[in-house]
């Protein structure tokens, strides 16, 4: 499982990056570059796109040795862009939409994947642990 949250999680990413480089090439009209109270060409949708895909894809690669990290930090991401998406207002939102649909679906995936990761990780009752330590859930001292 911790495979797939990796692979969910890259795929997020290189979904987001494609999505801001193809937004970078048609130029839809996104608003005015912001975030909040922070305002600046750096925060325009399209390098919004490039960066949050950027982290998306570095957390699918941490999700490779710890599956709940780097799907935290594919789906932190993914809030970011799910918040900055909202915030363009109501006119300005829903062609941004079309480009974080796609990445929002494989974070969601990426999060599923690293909880089953997680629970497969974590030993049940009566159940020797699933990994390579040493030793087993019912030893004791």
């Amino acid at each position: 499982m911790a495979g797939l949250a990796a692979v969910a999680g890259i795929v997020a990413g290189l979904l987001t990056l494609g999505g801001g480089l193809y937004a970078h090439h048609a130029q839809p009209s996104f608003g005015a570059p912001g975030f909040f109270a922070l305002h600046g060409d750096w925060l325009s949708g399209v390098y919004v796109l490039l960066g949050l895909g950027t982290i998306m894809v570095a957390g699918g690669l941490l999700s490779f040795k710890w599956p709940s990290v780097g799907a935290v930090v594919v789906c932190s991401a993914a809030m970011v862009g799910l918040i900055h998406t909202y915030g363009r207002g109501q006119y300005h939102w829903l062609p941004y939409l079309y480009y974080w649909g796609g990445p929002w679906v494989f974070a969601w995936l990426a999060g599923i994947f690293a909880g089953y990761a997680a629970y497969r990780n974590v030993p049940q009752i009566d159940e020797e642990l699933s990994d390579a330590r040493e030793g087993s859930a019912n030893e004791t001292w």
